[in-house]
């Protein structure tokens, strides 16, 4: 009786094990699909996907303005992939403090 038994269970841990391991074979690889996002110019302001004429007009309107004017945090427009607001000091495009030629060189 106590050799049915242990051969029963025996029996059950393998036929379990075949089903454990048979199953994560038959299993699909994970992948992963991603939408690979394009590269981000700096001199898309208003996010458009492409840096034109609108994006230099930003800039060109904005010239002189500096960090300490009150023209900085001004809201100039919004973007075209979320209705966010731009403001005079996203126009820096090279950080400096200052909207100038450096910056409009950047969205050519």
């Amino acid at each position: 009786m106590k050799k049915v038994i242990t051969i029963a269970f025996l029996l059950i841990l393998l036929v379990a094990f075949v089903g454990i391991s048979g199953s994560r074979l038959l299993r699909p690889s994970p992948t992963m699909y991603l939408t690979p996002t394009p590269p981000v110019h700096p001199g898309d302001i208003d996010r458009s996907g492409t840096v034109d004429s609108v994006d230099g007009e930003y800039v060109r309107s904005n010239l002189g303005c500096r960090s300490s004017n009150p023209c900085w945090q001004k809201v100039i427009g919004k973007t075209k992939d979320g209705d966010n607001p731009i403001y005079t000091s996203d126009v820096d495009l090279n950080k400096n403090g200052i909207i100038d030629q450096a910056d409009l060189d950047m969205v050519k």
